[in-house]
């Protein structure tokens, strides 16, 4: 008589702005299973915040969901996910709040200008002071919620997840260093941002992703994920990066979404003063998910710009859009047509004239996101020195034109097929906790 054994399946949950989604990876590396729900927000004028019992619950369901698919039995699960929102929890991890989200406006930043000062911020967290970083909302969650004196810690939505399905209270790098309570360069709590709080120290033991932190337990947990070890993967652009291989010495990861991540992997030192430079440039620096690693990021909004161009147009499909693309790549250059200062915000259109049909200024727009990415890329290597690897993936290499500018730029670019990078990045983590490693994604 033969016994059937379960197959045993590492679970990438990634918690992103959009969605909540998981996938079950077998011990080849490949996917045998998946889940995704949309991220509980709740938007009020302007406002957007979550529950952050509803997103955990939900985190578990999707898991759940991906093993079911997968049909076997956790045996690691990694959490990733959108950095700086958070929940603060009093010293029996309890909410105090309602989990805000990274983008939403709130947040104190007058008082950080003031108490802190701005150099010395950037300086110090490798961050800008707008409202992204954790530690304005912190500072405004405390001006306006009486229950947050109780305050004890800080988790971001990878840890609080992570905490919720049984694991130990820690505070991962890479997400700790998007909080605006890190001392990159002594790698431990910031002890001027603590003291402008008046709170304990938020953030908990500072680990490495990967590095295991418990099994799945409680008597929430399904029993195809209990027993499981338990990791923070880290912030979802560094552990996509991750997943396709791109975090290696001098390795780049462009991620071509609705923004376009440029996640460059360096090794310390960057003295203070370098990072201050780089974030006065519009970058962020930290911590790296790779033990050992910082990682310097920029944006550019290359596929929200695009959308609008292609709204301009009349190009409403990915159809229409690839189209576009297609003619683009015939176009000619037009001699003064030129894009201005793509923000996320707005972008501007210039030297407008005869000869500008939709196929040149659809060229046009490409060519500029794409000079901006590489101008920006130029000052990270003037302080890190140049790139020698690098991948490229997201939806909107679809696009002829954009594919082939980006050939451009870069000649000995990687792609890769997988479809959800950062849970795939989640799972490998996975198994890094659980002891039993994946292939890369490279190298499948």
């Amino acid at each position: 008589m033969t016994t059937m054994t379960s197959r045993p399946l590492l679970i990438g949950v990634d918690a992103g702005t959009s969605r909540v989604k998981a996938i079950a990876v077998d011990e080849r590396g490949d996917v045998r299973g998946d889940a995704e729900r949309a991220t509980p927000w709740r938007h009020d004028g302007g406002r957007t915040e979550l529950d952050p019992v509803a997103l955990a619950d939900l985190a578990r369901v999707v898991a759940a969901e991906a093993v079911g698919v997968g049909g076997g039995t956790a045996i690691g699960v990694g959490v990733t996910g959108m950095a700086e929102t958070g929940v603060l929890v009093d010293g029996r991890d309890r909410p105090l709040a309602p989990a805000i989200a990274w983008h939403d406006p709130r947040g104190d930043l007058d008082t950080i200008a003031r108490e802190l000062g701005a150099e010395t911020f950037r300086a110090t967290t490798g961050l800008p002071v707008t409202p992204m970083p954790s530690l304005g909302k912190l500072l405004w969650l405390r001006r306006t919620h009486p229950d947050s004196k109780a305050a004890a810690r800080f988790y971001s939505v990878g840890e609080w997840i992570v905490r919720r399905l049984g694991g130990a209270p820690v505070a991962e790098l890479s997400l700790a260093s998007r909080t605006g309570l890190l001392d990159l360069a002594g790698r431990r709590p910031w002890d001027a941002a603590t003291a402008l709080l008046d709170w304990p120290p938020l953030l908990a033991d500072l680990v490495v992703a990967g590095t295991p932190v418990g099994r799945v337990s409680g008597d929430g947990a399904p029993p195809s994920l209990r027993g499981a070890v338990l990791t923070v993967a880290g912030h979802d652009h560094q552990v996509a990066a991750y997943g396709v291989g791109a975090t290696t010495d001098g390795a780049l990861f462009d991620s071509l979404g609705t923004a376009e991540a440029l996640v460059r992997t360096v090794r310390p030192p960057l003295a203070p003063a370098e990072v201050g430079r780089l974030v006065g440039h519009g970058m962020s620096v930290g911590w790296g998910v790779v033990a050992e690693h910082m990682c310097v990021m920029a944006g550019v909004p290359t596929g929200l710009t695009l959308g609008r161009v292609a709204t301009l147009l009349g190009a409403a499909t990915p159809a229409a859009r690839d189209a576009l693309g297609e003619q683009a790549l015939s176009a000619p250059d037009h001699p003064i047509l030129r894009l201005v200062e793509p923000r996320n915000g707005q972008f501007g259109l210039a030297g407008i004239s005869d000869g500008v049909t939709p196929a040149v200024l659809w060229r046009t727009a490409v060519e500029g996101l794409v000079a901006e990415a590489a101008r920006l890329l130029a000052l990270v290597d003037a302080h890190a020195g140049p790139y020698r690897d690098v991948v490229v993936a997201g939806g909107w290499l679809r696009n002829p034109a954009l594919l082939a500018a980006k050939r451009r730029q870069y000649p000995a670019m990687r792609t890769t097929a997988l479809p959800e990078p950062g849970a795939y990045g989640a799972a490998m983590l996975a198994a890094e906790a659980a002891g039993a490693p994946l292939p890369t994604a490279s190298g499948r």
